[in-house]
């Protein structure tokens, strides 16, 4: 007799907020990852594209903002400084 095994797939609720010089921009939405390692490959493509797009539009990087990452409690669980998307 063979046991079927159900595995439980959690997924965490992480809001990406942006620092940039003095002003932070607040996700309110948030996205779902099964972990932190996710969330933080999420944090490198999306800083590459927001670079992209202030590069075209403003002639400068922006690589000095930061993503602030935080739980569903609002506790900082990764801070991804942009300047990690240029590496």
């Amino acid at each position: 007799m063979s046991r079927v095994r159900q595995e439980r797939c959690l997924v965490m609720l992480y809001f990406f907020h942006i620092k940039d010089e003095g002003d932070t921009i607040h996700d309110t939405e948030g996205r779902d990852f099964a972990d932190l390692t996710a969330a933080r490959a999420e944090a490198i493509e999306s800083a590459r594209e927001l670079m992209s797009q202030r590069l075209l539009n403003e002639g400068r990087l922006g690589a000095g903002r930061v993503f602030e990452i935080t739980d569903e409690r609002g506790c900082t669980v990764l801070t991804v400084p942009f300047q990690d998307a240029l590496n």
